[in-house]
């Protein structure tokens, strides 16, 4: 397992992005929604000491789902942000950047572009 903090993990995952053909487009909306996770987490904090129950939290904090100015946001917003913080933590653990998904059951797996590409068949 790499040693790797969120900060980093959220750079290197933009840069897996950008090798595999997203467009800026995209990347910036993904990095916002990722200095979102950094802002609830801490950037400074290891991506591998993120546990389930602060992930609960995460789903559940003003950060996620209140604008700055205390108005709700989206729900298309907050699933946006949901889901690339499970790409995000999907490709850590592929990368061997974490060892654990510390998502609840209640997260959206779906079908990541990193599970599809790979050689892997899905299970059942």
């Amino acid at each position: 397992m790499t040693e790797c903090t969120v900060h980093q993990a959220a750079e290197a995952f933009i840069g897996h992005l950008r090798e595999s053909g997203k467009k800026e487009r995209t990347l910036y909306t993904y990095r916002k929604d990722l200095d979102v996770v950094e802002s609830f987490f801490g950037a400074d904090r290891q991506l591998a000491e993120i546990r389930l129950p602060q992930v609960g939290k995460f789903y559940k904090s003003d950060l996620l789902l209140k604008l700055p100015d205390g108005k709700e946001r989206a729900e298309r917003t907050v699933a946006k942000t949901v889901r690339v913080f499970r790409m995000m933590m999907v490709w850590a653990m592929e990368s061997g950047r974490i060892e654990e998904l510390p998502l609840p059951k209640s997260t959206p797996m779906g079908h990541s572009r990193v599970k599809e590409s790979s050689d892997e068949q899905p299970n059942g």
